[in-house]
């Protein structure tokens, strides 16, 4: 069952409410507008919001490390063009949007540059605001659009500039959730060992139905003076957001640490265990999980790396398995292929 909330993102972070997404009240007299989806995604290395309502654009940045936030708002597919201008001097790369075509020409002309073959990117059109807020100290993502009064407030009450209406829109923002996801898989473990001559690290995941979660990060060592050392996390984790028909995005809604550094498990002769520190999923934080249906192709370029340098009897399980990864690539587990 596919669930539909209401979007509210502030900065790096996404905050759901639990109100439902609801289409305008139109009059009588009124023709209903056909409408598409506007898809959000964040930057989290240059702060940028990114807008389209092509899938393929946006899968495209899913997979080049983008973080999918849902739908932004609902947008007509005929009225008052929008177009989209990049300033490929800002550090990062930064987009604006407007619908006043002589304010994008305007840009062009100091140097900005038309985006999308200069063709409006979507339209205005309906009875719902979308506002648009100015961060004056930002180098790239100076500018958000949103749909919601208390994500527009926040941002204002934070030192961002121009409160004001950009355009309107025939819906708001909303996540499509997926919280069954979870049955497919719990009790099953995400692991990831790479054991070599002289040991080394070690992380697990298990993920309930209701999504809680427990990890355990450890490093397998045959060095002699290694302390041993083990680390364990639970934490919840927020409904799957469904970004195409082979991934899903998660976002840590609460971690604790139950096993903290220097937790002294046993000693043995040879073997040693001690942290991995970077392998904990930290709240608040996202990561992906793909399905076992996920090409190879389809995954950012470091998961194909990784796959690349399996030992052949290790790549037997994977792709054909769950692949959980965050955005960074520092983390990265799959479920052996039963």
């Amino acid at each position: 069952m596919k669930h539909k909330t209401n979007i509210l993102s502030t900065f790096a972070a996404v905050c759901c409410t639990s109100l439902l997404f609801s289409a305008p009240v139109l009059a009588d007299d009124q023709p209903i507008m056909a409408g598409q989806d506007i898809y959000r995604l964040y930057n989290g290395h240059t702060g940028e919001h990114f807008y389209t309502s092509n899938s393929d654009e946006k899968a495209d940045l899913v997979q080049k490390g983008w973080i999918f936030e849902g739908v932004g708002w609902v947008a007509p597919t005929e009225g008052a063009p929008v177009y989209r201008v990049y300033n490929p001097n800002a550090d990062g790369g930064d987009h604006y949007y407007t619908k006043d075509l002589n304010e994008a020409n305007s840009l062009v002309a100091a140097g900005w540059q038309m985006d999308n073959g200069a063709q409006p990117v979507f339209y205005s059109g309906g009875d719902i605001s979308l506002y648009s807020a100015y961060n004056p100290n930002a180098k790239s993502g100076s500018h958000n659009y949103t749909t919601s009064r208390t994500e527009q407030d926040a941002l204002i009450g934070s030192g961002w500039l121009y409160d004001q209406v950009a355009w309107n829109v025939l819906g708001d923002g909303y996540e499509e959730t997926d919280p069954s996801l979870y049955t497919r898989f719990a009790g099953q473990e995400f692991t990831l060992k790479n054991w070599g001559a002289a040991g080394g690290p070690s992380v697990s995941m298990t993920i309930n139905a209701d999504g809680t979660y427990r990890e355990t990060n450890t490093r397998l060592s045959i060095r002699p003076g290694i302390a041993s050392e083990y680390s364990e996390f639970t934490g919840k984790l927020s409904d799957p957001v469904k970004v195409d028909d082979y991934t899903w995005k998660v976002h840590v809604v609460s971690s604790d640490l139950i096993q903290p550094v220097n937790t002294v498990l046993h000693e043995g002769n040879l073997s040693k265990i001690m942290l991995e520190p970077f392998a904990g999923l930290y709240s608040p934080m996202d990561f992906y999980i793909g399905s076992p249906d996920k090409p190879i192709e389809d995954y950012p370029a470091f998961v194909q790396d990784r796959y690349s340098i399996l030992p052949e009897n290790l790549k037997d399980s994977f792709p054909g398995s769950y692949t959980l990864y965050t955005p960074d690539g520092m983390t990265f587990m799959s479920i052996k292929n039963q």
